[in-house]
């Protein structure tokens, strides 16, 4: 910049009231996308519960997880959109790996964890 351009004169910098706003708006994102996480995180857990627990209701499981998916994926977008890209990446990582595969796979964990219940439980009355 020189000094004959009369550009130098004038300040481009923000003004507090400017800068008040813009951290008032990355806040407000900050917020949605926390909010966005924690809802994903009771999906999976819930969805997870009922994968595992006997309810009764077996024949839903895909259905159930399925529709818990597409949930998460939407969260996990908006968590993306919203700036909390790793959080995004590891909902949707979730939707559509971990919970397909947790209908698989958890018979045998509850089979195993009923098994080791009931070797420590044995363990302790030989103790006592």
């Amino acid at each position: 910049m020189s000094f004959n351009d009369p550009g130098f004169l004038f300040s481009n910098r923000p003004t507090d009231r400017e800068r008040d706003a813009e951290r008032a708006v990355w806040e407000r994102r900050r917020m949605v996308a926390q909010s966005c996480y924690r809802q994903a995180t009771w999906l999976v857990v819930l969805t997870m519960a009922f994968v595992a627990l006997p309810t009764g209701l077996e024949k839903w499981r895909w259905q159930v997880v399925g529709g818990a998916a597409v949930a998460i994926t939407i969260l996990g977008l908006i968590m993306m959109v919203k700036g909390a890209v790793k959080n995004g990446l590891l909902g949707l990582l979730f939707a559509w790996g971990i919970l397909p595969g947790w209908v698989y796979a958890a018979p045998g964990v509850i089979q195993v964890a009923r098994e080791q219940c009931q070797i420590i439980a044995k363990e302790w009355e030989r103790v006592l």
